[in-house]
């Protein structure tokens, strides 16, 4: 393989052509080899140095440990020395706090602080920091990557609550306290629904009869929700229709007809009560539907007697419950243990 440019040598990890910049110019990960020019090029070792970087960065490591240790030949320690690293941090952080002073602004300004230059996610794991760190770098194919890895390890509705929901709420905060970085919530948004797509074409094939429909209310954005109800569905076996944002009830309701849906999903996290006008169109669409709420958007909304679901989970199980009760259903398997 020729010798790369910057740029092609960050396209080949999928970062952005400053993120390899600043490895190199903060950790000493440059290029080896020169142009005819005299631009830097990187080799095939440069570039297996950085993809190691990459991977223990993802991870969870801190990017100064990871550095050390794909320098130092040993990337496949990168996670023992970043774990080592934390716990060394922890004690100079209660140190600091008992000497008051300078020990406190030091520990303010780390990466992950309340007023730190990345997406402060307290107590979160390895993973979750890794995940944030790739989000803050806007870092798509980094950030898609690690969620198709838990996907495929823990399934959908953990790695929803303990992955993805803190690194959500974390760029949220951000955003607010700051007033700055909706690309990261963009970006985000972006690469998550993109892992739920290759997640979801990953699980065995199975029945597309009776499918379940998911859609956002006539006011909502948002649809990683609605991606990963889709995902948890698959997992169980059962197939679903998602329809996106902002969809109006009375084509919900024509849609539920046509399909004869036997579950549906609307979510909204912002409250519209004027679509309550038009709920019953969706209720009625045939006799058999379930139709569920979820989301924040619905609560206090007099909603009558359709069911509003607290979280994600139970609004899977109730889905999966009704599509199984569904007429002329067949015994349905047991729920995988994984998503794979």
């Amino acid at each position: 393989m020729e010798p790369l440019s910057v740029g092609e040598a960050a396209a080949r990890l999928g970062v952005a052509a400053s993120t390899v910049r600043m490895w190199g110019r903060r950790y000493g990960l440059t290029a080896s080899a020169r142009s005819a020019g005299g631009h830097r090029r990187y080799t095939p070792e440069d570039l297996e140095r950085l993809a190691d970087m990459h991977a223990a960065v993802i991870s969870g490591t801190s990017p100064a440990v990871a550095a050390a240790a794909v320098l130092a030949g040993a990337a496949g320690q990168a996670g023992q020395a970043g774990e080592a690293a934390e716990a060394a941090e922890t004690v100079e952080a209660g140190e600091a706090a008992e000497a008051g002073g300078t020990g406190r602004a030091r520990v303010a300004r780390r990466p992950g602080g309340p007023g730190g230059s990345v997406l402060a996610v307290p107590g979160g794991g390895r993973a979750v920091r890794g995940l944030a760190r790739a989000a803050f770098r806007l870092d798509e194919m980094g950030v898609e990557d690690a969620v198709v890895e838990a996907l495929g390890r823990d399934g959908t509705l953990p790695t929803w609550d303990g992955l993805l929901r803190p690194v959500l709420v974390a760029a949220g905060n951000y955003w607010q306290r700051t007033g700055e970085g909706i690309e990261i919530e963009h970006l985000l948004t972006q690469a998550v629904s993109n892992a739920f797509v290759r997640h979801v074409a990953a699980v065995a094939k199975f029945a597309q009869d009776d499918p379940i429909l998911l859609a956002g209310g006539p006011q909502e954005e948002h649809t990683l929700a609605l991606h990963a109800a889709r995902a948890g569905l698959a997992e169980r076996g059962v197939p679903a229709r998602l329809l996106g944002p902002r969809t109006p009830l009375r084509a919900l309701a024509t849609a539920a007809r046509r399909t004869r849906a036997p579950g549906v999903l609307i979510w909204s996290s912002i409250p519209d009560a004027v679509a309550l006008d038009e709920l019953p169109l969706v209720t009625s669409a045939h006799r058999r539907i379930v139709v569920l709420l979820g989301g924040s958007g619905w609560q206090g909304l007099p909603v009558g007697a359709v069911r509003h679901c607290a979280d994600l989970s139970q609004s899977v199980e109730l889905l999966v419950s009704a599509w199984r009760r569904r007429p002329g259903a067949a015994a349905a398997p047991a729920a995988p243990t994984s998503a794979r």
